[in-house]
């Protein structure tokens, strides 16, 4: 009892330092967004903006680095401020009311934007930006989440009593239990992006499964709608670095698997069967089978 009462005044003597280390890192870390958001970042207004929209467990932050390389030899600045905001702890409030402030229409690359209610609605003369959505089938999005909400997603420290907290909850459930909660959430994040997004004419869609299984013409698809010279060099280091092989399948690794089809794998058939109904317009109107 003794030492752990030590341990305890140990710790608490450290927080402060914890802290305030955290903070330097998240300043450090987010240099841009913290300017962007105190209007003290000036951009490039030759350059129109970049929005790349997605959904968790879509590869986002891979194709969001992509679209990083791909601006290297432009003016664009890379903003995350998703990235930011998950890292402070920011309320949806403040989420919101700071991506109307920042999100602008020349200079810069948002990536990723992964929830459409925090900004999608908020952009003005969103005609004027170019746009990349990426999605995946959406039942593979919710077997995935599972996983990683549940085993592998990383826990920051603003954000460290909700995330154990939503992952205690999670673990306590069935895989099936799990996606047939989420999907309702899920459902309007897809039906936002098909209704809002994928019939304006300035909008990509490109797709996970396609990313996977046929990476050259994903990425030639990606760099032909982008609104400026790409580098060849870049394109063919990116192409090189490209790698979608799991030897084997780990649920505490962030890349637990690739395959598309997972659903198939790790839900039972009447779970597949409701996923099928709600999701089926939605799939229609993608592409997906059911």
């Amino acid at each position: 009892m003794k030492i752990k009462r030590q341990v305890r005044n140990i710790l608490k003597r450290y927080l402060p330092f914890q802290n305030l280390i955290e903070k330097q890192q998240i300043k450090t870390l987010f240099k841009q967004e913290f300017l962007l958001l105190k209007d003290a970042h000036k951009p490039d207004k030759s350059e129109q903006s970049i929005l790349f929209f997605t959904t968790h467990k879509c590869a986002s932050g891979y194709v969001a680095n992509i679209l990083k390389e791909l601006i290297k030899d432009t003016e664009i600045t890379p903003i995350d401020l998703g990235g930011y905001f998950w890292r402070i702890g920011a309320s949806k409030e403040i989420i919101r009311e700071e991506h109307k402030k920042a999100i602008k229409p020349f200079g810069y690359l948002y990536a990723p934007l992964r929830e459409p209610d925090e900004c999608l609605t908020l952009i003005d003369n969103i005609e004027n930006y170019q746009i990349v959505l990426m999605l995946r089938d959406p039942r593979d999005v919710l077997t995935s989440m599972y996983f990683s909400f549940g085993y592998s997603h990383m826990v920051p420290e603003a954000q460290k009593n909700v995330v154990l907290t939503a992952r205690e909850k999670i673990l306590q459930q069935t895989i099936d239990e799990f996606v047939l909660i989420e999907t309702p959430k899920l459902l309007k994040k897809y039906n936002d992006y098909c209704q809002e997004l994928i019939p304006k004419s300035n909008v990509l869609l490109v797709k996970y499964e396609d990313m996977v299984t046929d990476f050259n013409s994903w990425l030639d698809t990606l760099v032909n709608f982008l609104k400026f010279d790409v580098n060849p060099k870049i394109v063919t280091q990116i192409i090189n670095q490209a790698n979608f092989t799991v030897e084997k399948e780990d649920i505490y690794s962030h890349k637990r698997q690739v395959l598309p089809g997972d659903h198939k794998r790790k839900l039972i058939s009447t779970t597949i069967e409701k996923l099928n109904s709600e999701f089926g317009e939605v799939l229609d109107f993608l592409g997906y089978d059911r």
